[in-house]
């Protein structure tokens, strides 16, 4: 049979519907009209939707409802914002209680005519520390502009905060474009990882879905919804149905909690810098924390865009200033071990260590070399290390492997107070993204150094006056930098350039308006950031010599007090505070540290007395009511340790100093699970505290939760609580002392 023949179909079998039988073939003309036509009906729905959506958007924004934080980030929020001026009779000046943190300015609201207002931002570098702003960069950067140019009236006005990051500089921003600045300099990048926040959470979202929840939090109609909808939601949910783990706990002294972001895992920090290192054993909170590090990175990074497409929207360019630091005289902050290192491994690798550093101390630089980098092998996490490392590589003239290990050593601080390589290196893709200058501020420095005979060309102490704070010449040639790309940038047109004697000569004549005692402030400031850092040794030697120029400031025989009180020589401590009071004219934060002064040298009822009396002000001060119960706890007398915090949390129910005494005495009277929820909170305001942990994981046994109090003590271990014996001997654990567990905890330590 051929196989062009036909075959006849079978009789009976009926067509498949949509085969071709029944309506139009697949394909035909009809059957992509109506695909267009369903197209057209979803597109035009779009359409309309999105032209309802930007209606009401638009009637939002004109009815100015509803009002927008202007601190609200994905990361972190605010408990306040203050403004940083006041205006009065036309006049903006610092608000008196930014003083603390900025410098007093003041300067005409609406801004004259023929006048180019620059605003610098930053933190203390930007703010002028050790000294003020009379010797900062801005100050420098207007005498320079205005020499330049007499024609026009430049303005330079300095909003340098005090340990201020860039988190808090965007509201500062936003803030002061209401006084039609022509520029906004920025320099920022040190202060990051300054206060505490947390961004746990955070990566499981995605850098995508953090970006869109900001643009979406920047949206009218997404803040009404947001409004409208949060009340329904059940109190233990947050806005993605995700459960909170705030903690309400119901006391009798009402018990209200910390005041929390309705977001997953994003920190209200206070209205004002609550940094780590003001905390007691502040140093001690840091440690290596990779989940952070990343946040605070990709938070800098949120920032600087945030910054410079605010300024953009309104018409102002910016300059940005990569931040340089001491790399060459000052050592690591805090380094730290890796973590899988036995205690006894660690002491070896210290004492390797220690006789390396003090080879390159005495000149042996290849001998000292070979002990360092056996450590580096065995320990390449350890910041110290490559400290020393460079500074033999530096004895040797290998400059650039010097530089190498001088930024390592910076990189692997675990206390981060100089602005790191991925932060540089964020800064450098926002300027390349968002395309603006940035001064690289580095490569000037290193050329100037090497110009003055020190071939490295690796910044040190001829550079900066502690880790971060540039030399009054280093604040000029930061001023220098930046005319000269005002001028690149056809942001200023000057009639004259001032050659070098000239501007030496302006540098001269402004320092001439300087008193001694000014410059004698600094080395006070210098002492006090040295402290501050755990740089102990070296802030001493500094406080010895302002006592001889500041002998009548209260500040300086408040910091021989401390020292004195570390080295046990209580009278003399003890002597020394209250000289501190008696200048100061009797200041309640020193009386404070007078009465901890008399605790710590063993006289309970002289620093009750003090603690009594500064409770009787009108000034609320709960860390004087936490001390006050913490004496009568040690003396017994629970009751009134519990009436004295019960008293202190109704008048400040988020004072975070009373959440450990409170707990404690509830722990005491016979209430640990009462007590838990406030040492939660404890722990939670100071997340590194080993004390803290340890104590509560007392308290969960106690209230029969072993394993609640064997992950706890765990947490108390990885953060550095080290007293095995204690720990074995202690009533409170009687519970779980038999526990393998138990016994593998204690084993860690020892």
């Amino acid at each position: 049979m051929s196989r062009s023949r036909k075959r006849k179909k079978p009789l009976g079998k009926k067509p498949r519907v949509g085969a071709g039988m029944i309506g139009p073939r697949s394909g035909s003309k009809a059957d992509g009209e109506a695909r267009r036509s369903t197209l057209k009906d979803v597109l035009l729905g779009i359409a309309v939707s999105l032209l309802i959506l930007g209606l009401l958007e638009g009637g939002l924004r004109i009815s100015g409802l509803p009002s927008v934080d202007a601190s609200e980030d994905p990361y972190v929020g605010f408990s306040r914002i203050k403004p940083l001026y006041q205006v009065h009779e036309g006049v903006a000046s610092t608000a008196p209680d930014k003083i603390k943190y900025f410098n007093q300015v003041s300067f005409k609201a609406r801004k004259p005519l023929k006048t180019f207002r620059v605003f610098a931002f930053g933190g203390s570098t930007t703010y002028g520390r050790p000294f003020d702003g009379r010797t900062s960069f801005s100050r420098w950067l207007q005498d320079l502009l205005n020499a330049m140019d007499p024609g026009t009236s430049f303005e330079v006005i300095n909003a340098g905060g005090i340990s201020y990051a860039s988190y808090r500089i965007v509201p500062l921003i936003k803030e002061t474009l209401r006084y039609e600045p022509d520029l906004v300099v920025i320099y920022t990048g040190h202060n990051e990882f300054l206060e505490r926040r947390t961004y746990e959470g955070l990566f499981s979202q995605g850098a995508g879905l953090v970006t869109v929840r900001s643009v979406l939090e920047k949206l009218r109609l997404y803040q009404v919804l947001k409004l409208g909808i949060e009340p329904l939601l059940p109190a233990a949910l947050t806005d993605d149905g995700s459960k909170s783990d705030e903690v309400s706990p119901k006391g009798d002294a009402g018990g209200t909690s910390s005041r929390r972001s309705s977001r997953p895992n994003k920190s209200i920090l206070k209205d004002e810098v609550t940094a780590i290192l003001d905390r007691s054993a502040g140093l001690d909170r840091y440690h290596r924390d990779e989940e952070f590090s990343r946040g605070v990175i990709q938070h800098f990074a949120h920032n600087l865009e945030t910054m410079i497409r605010v300024c953009r929207k309104a018409g102002v360019p910016v300059i940005l200033i990569e931040p340089s630091s001491n790399l060459k005289d000052f050592s690591p902050f805090k380094s730290e071990h890796r973590k899988d290192l036995t205690v006894r491994e660690k002491s070896a690798l210290d004492g390797k260590i220690a006789q390396a550093v003090d080879l390159v101390k005495r000149g042996d630089y290849e001998a000292g070399l070979a002990g360092l980098n056996e450590a580096i092998e065995q320990d390449p996490q350890y910041a110290e290390t490559y400290y020393w490392r460079g500074k033999a590589m530096l004895g040797m003239g290998k400059y650039e492997k010097a530089r190498d290990d001088f930024v390592k050593a910076r990189d692997l601080d675990v206390c981060p107070l100089r602005c790191i390589t991925p932060l540089k290196e964020t800064m450098r893709e926002v300027s390349g993204r968002e395309r603006v200058p940035l001064i690289r501020s580095y490569q000037a420095l290193a050329d100037r150094i090497k110009s003055n005979g020190d071939a490295s060309g690796i910044p040190g102490n001829e550079s900066f006056m502690d880790h971060v704070h540039p030399t009054v010449e280093g604040h000029q040639l930061l001023a220098e930098l930046i005319a000269g790309e005002m001028i690149r940038g056809k942001m200023a047109q000057p009639a004259r350039h001032l050659s070098r004697e000239e501007m030496d000569a302006l540098y001269d004549k402004g320092m001439k308006g300087l008193d001694t005692r000014f410059f004698a402030t600094k080395d006070l400031n210098l002492a006090k950031v040295l402290r501050w850092a755990g740089k102990k040794d070296e802030s001493r030697r500094v406080l010895l010599r302002t006592k001889e120029q500041l002998g009548d400031n209260p500040e300086v025989h408040k910091m021989l007090g401390s020292f004195l009180l570390e080295d046990g020589r209580y009278e003399e401590a003890i002597e020394a505070y209250k000289k501190s009071v008696k200048l100061s004219g009797n200041d309640p934060l020193l009386k404070y540290s007078l009465a901890n002064a008399y605790y710590k040298a063993g006289l309970r009822s002289e620093a009750q007395e003090i603690y009594e009396n500064l409770l009787e002000s009108d000034q609320p001060m709960p860390e004087a009511s936490a001390n006050l119960a913490t004496i009568h706890l040690e003396q017994g007398r629970v009751d009134r340790a519990l009436v004295a915090l019960r008293e202190a949390l109704a008048r400040t129910p988020d004072a975070e100093s009373l959440f450990s005494p409170y707990a404690l005495a509830l722990a005491i009277s016979g209430e640990p699970a009462e007590a838990i929820p406030w040492m939660v909170r404890a722990v939670e305001a100071e997340p590194g505290d080993p004390g803290l942990l340890y104590n509560l994981a007392g308290m969960y046994a106690l209230s029969g939760s072993p394993q609640d109090a064997l992950r706890t003590l765990d947490q108390a271990v990885d953060k550095g609580y080290a007293g095995a014996d204690k720990m074995v001997q202690d009533p409170i654990f009687s519970s779980i002392r038999d526990l393998p567990e138990f016994a593998r905890i204690v084993g860690r330590i020892r």
